[in-house]
C-alpha cells in the first residue's frame, strides 16, 4: 500500500528543476516548435521570406519565390539548438539537434518563371528533458523520489510545390503532407524501493496543408508578397500507457488507445522588400490561428492565435569580383512572435535580435522566450548549416 500511496502523492508534486540533453521546455505544448522555414539563409534573415526573392535558397513560405532560381539545386541542412532555461531560480542548459530537411528545386522554365520543389521537411520538433524532486511523508515515513518528463519527435512533412509568372506577378502552390509521432513520457522513481512508474501518451498526427502565394514585383526595386495557408480536419490516433516495476519486474502495464481529429492552423502572411543596389531589405507580418488544435490538451495550455513580425537584410555575394570579402554575401534580421499558445495564463513571447549568414550558408540566431513576467522563461542560441548544391540543368527556351 504505501508503495501505492507514494506514486499518487508524488503525481501531485509540480516544482521542475532541468537538466541538460533536451531542448525548450515550451515544446512539450501543442504540437511542439514549428519549423516556420528551412535553410540558413532564410534563417540568417530572422526567417523574413514572404517578399525575399533569392536564386540560392529554396523558399517553402511562399510558393510563388521557387520560380525566381535560375539553378536547379538540391538542398539538405541541419540545425542546432541550445538553450539556457531558468525556472523559480534554477538554471540550467539544454541542447538538441537534428535534420533541417531534404529539398530538391527544378528550374524548369526561368522565363515564365516556372519551378517545382519537393522534399522532406521538419514541420514541428518536440525535444524537452525535465526533472522533478519529489519528497512527501506517508505515515511518518518520509519518502523521496524523482520525476523525469521526456518529450521526443514531433511531425514532418512530405511536400511538393510549383509556380509561375505572368507578367510581373508570380504565382504559387504546395502541398504538405503532415505525418509523425509526438510521445510525451513521465517516469517515477522512489528512491530506496527500485521502483519505476512510466507513463506516456503517444500521438501519431496525419494530415494535409495548403498553401498558395503571390509575389508581384510593382517596380524594379520594390517587391510585395503574400501567402494563405491551412488544411482539411486532420487524424490522430492517441495511445496511453502506464508501466509499473520493482526490482526490474514489471507488476502491471496497461494501455488505451484512442481516436480522434484535429485541426491545423489556418494562416496568412504578407510582406515587401526594397533593393538598393546589391542589397535587399525585407520585412514580413505572419498571423495564424491554432485555436481548434487538439494535440496534446493540457490544462496549464491554451491554444491561440499567433502573430510574427520580422525584418531582414541580404546582401549576396558579387558574381565577378577579384576580391575575397566582395566573394562573401551577408544576412541579419530581427523579430518578434507570439507563440501559439499561453501557459498559466500568459502569452508567451519570442525575440530573435540576432542572425547572420554567409555563401556558405551558416547561421547562427539568439534570442529570449517566455511570458513578459512569469518563472519560466529561456535563452536560446541556434546554429543551422545548410549544403545547397545548384547548376544550370534548364536553359530558357528560344521565342520570338
Amino acid at each position: 500500500m504505501m508503495r501505492y500511496a507514494f506514486i499518487v502523492v508524488v503525481l501531485t508534486c509540480v516544482p521542475l528543476v532541468s537538466f541538460s540533453q533536451g531542448g525548450s521546455n515550451y515544446s512539450s505544448i501543442g504540437l511542439g516548435d514549428i519549423r516556420r522555414s528551412v535553410g540558413a539563409l532564410y534563417d540568417g534573415m530572422a526567417g523574413t521570406s514572404i517578399a525575399m526573392a533569392s536564386d540560392h535558397g529554396i523558399n517553402i513560405v511562399n510558393p510563388a519565390l521557387l520560380g525566381m532560381s535560375v539553378f536547379t539545386r538540391l538542398q539538405v541542412g541541419y540545425k542546432f539548438s541550445q538553450h539556457h532555461v531558468s525556472d523559480n531560480g534554477s538554471t540550467v542548459n539544454q541542447n538538441n539537434g537534428e535534420i533541417d530537411g531534404l529539398l530538391a528545386l527544378f528550374a524548369i522554365d526561368t522565363a515564365h518563371g516556372f519551378g517545382i520543389s519537393f522534399g522532406v521537411l521538419p514541420y514541428s520538433s518536440v525535444n524537452y528533458i525535465v526533472k522533478r524532486d519529489l519528497l512527501t511523508d506517508i505515515d511518518g515515513t518520509p519518502l523521496s523520489g524523482k520525476s523525469v518528463q521526456t518529450g521526443t519527435g514531433g511531425t514532418s512533412s512530405i511536400q511538393i510545390g510549383a509556380s509561375g509568372r505572368l507578367g510581373n506577378f508570380y504565382g504559387g502552390v504546395s502541398i504538405q503532407t503532415l505525418f509523425g509521432v509526438i510521445t510525451l513520457a513521465d517516469d517515477i522513481y522512489a528512491n530506496g524501493l527500485n521502483e519505476r512508474v512510466r507513463s506516456t501518451a503517444s500521438y501519431d498526427v496525419r494530415g494535409v496543408l495548403f498553401r498558395g502565394g503571390l509575389y508581384y514585383r510593382a517596380t524594379p526595386n520594390l517587391s510585395l508578397g503574400a501567402f494563405v495557408s491551412g488544411g482539411p480536419t486532420g487524424t490522430m490516433n492517441t495511445v496511453y500507457r502506464a508501466a509499473g516495476e520493482l526490482s526490474g519486474n514489471k507488476y502491471f502495464d496497461s494501455s488505451v488507445v484512442a481516436k480522434s481529429s484535429t485541426q491545423f492552423p489556418f494562416g496568412f502572411g504578407i510582406g515587401a522588400s526594397i533593393r538598393n543596389g546589391r542589397s535587399t531589405y525585407g520585412v514580413d507580418l505572419e498571423w495564424a490561428d491554432h485555436s481548434r488544435v487538439d494535440v496534446n490538451p493540457r490544462s496549464d495550455a491554451t491554444y491561440v492565435r499567433s502573430l510574427r513580425a520580422t525584418f531582414g537584410f541580404n546582401r549576396p555575394a558579387a558574381s565577378y569580383t577579384p576580391t575575397f570579402v566582395e566573394k562573401l554575401g551577408y544576412r541579419a534580421g530581427f523579430g518578434f512572435q507570439r507563440q501559439y499558445y499561453t501557459f498559466k495564463g500568459a502569452g508567451i513571447d519570442e525575440y530573435f535580435p540576432l542572425g547572420s549568414s554567409s555563401t556558405v550558408d551558416f547561421s547562427v540566431q539568439g534570442g529570449y522566450r517566455g511570458p513578459s513576467t512569469g518563472a519560466l522563461y529561456e535563452y536560446f542560441v541556434r546554429v543551422t548549416t545548410t549544403i545547397s548544391i545548384g547548376e544550370t540543368w534548364f536553359k530558357p527556351f528560344a521565342r520570338d
